[in-house]
């Protein structure tokens, strides 16, 4: 009896994070939105039909995406997955190829597409305008030479696991720049087993510091925590989402801050599970 009892706990711990026919969904935290406030965006852009998801069509009895569980750091949320607490993490395609990558026992249960997200860097509004528009001339400069695009090659195309740590130049006596990134987007935003950040991000950063001839110091922050990074200016750039949606909105930018232009898109999410 106690056998059945302890494998009937393990059957509802594991598979009964879905009620009614509603899937849980886990996702990073977003900076500017409750988790109210992205559903009621997410269904927007499937009435709009800016999101469609490939998969046996699991979706709510409402036809609506999902409900959705926020999470601060990618580790967090993986293991939310495990425990069960979920029953699938969405990220971007880049993003899970690299999970994949490492966790074999996950699948990719669903793409979905038609949600073009930008990245972009965050600074400041209130005092640090003129350098975000340095930094997005450098951003320019390097999708005009082609020096972004051998980036996003090395770096995310064909990443090769381990990502190796990143050399930034040293300027005598120029200006420092801090910059926070999260580790929370492999291999694009990547923080190696040694907490020593690495990826497209800090490559990425390298070259606009070399560019720009200004010092680049890295430190290492929680998704949910970009946003006091850089108000408490212990941070004077973040990485944060630039979401272009049929009304413009930007759910994920938080208030008083500015972004750069864009560096990287997507359009296409895996939606991932465990085997």
């Amino acid at each position: 009896m106690k056998k059945y009892l302890l494998s009937l706990l393990t059957i509802l711990f594991c598979a009964g994070v879905s009620f009614a026919g509603v899937l849980n969904v886990g996702i990073l935290t977003q900076l500017n939105t409750t988790k109210e406030e992205f559903r009621n965006f997410m269904d927007g852009a499937l009435s709009a039909g800016l999101w469609t998801r490939y998969d046996s069509g699991v979706v709510d009895s409402d036809n609506n995406p999902a409900l959705f569980t926020f999470y601060d750091s990618l580790l967090a949320m993986v293991m939310g997955l495990d425990r069960g607490e979920i029953e699938e993490i969405d990220v971007p395609e880049a993003v899970g190829k690299y999970i994949l990558s490492q966790r074999p026992e996950y699948f990719t249960a669903a793409e979905s597409i038609s949600r073009p997200v930008f990245f972009a860097m965050g600074f400041r509004k209130n005092d640090s305008e003129e350098l975000m528009q340095k930094f997005s001339g450098a951003i320019k400069a390097m999708k005009d030479d082609g020096t972004l695009a051998v980036l996003k090659e090395k770096y995310i195309t064909n990443f090769n696991v381990p990502l190796q740590p990143v050399s930034f130049t040293n300027f005598d006596g120029a200006q420092t720049v801090w910059a926070a990134v999260t580790g929370d987007l492999p291999p694009v935003d990547y923080v190696d087993e040694n907490d020593k950040p690495s990826g497209f991000n800090v490559a990425l950063l390298a070259e606009i510091g070399k560019r720009l001839e200004i010092n680049i110091e890295v430190i290492y922050v929680n998704s949910g925590s970009r946003a006091s990074a850089l108000a408490s200016k212990r941070a004077d750039v973040i990485f944060c989402f630039r979401v272009y949606s049929w009304d413009g909105t930007q759910p994920d930018l938080p208030s008083g801050v500015i972004v750069s232009d864009s560096y990287f898109d997507w359009t296409k999410y895996l939606h991932i599970r465990k085997k």
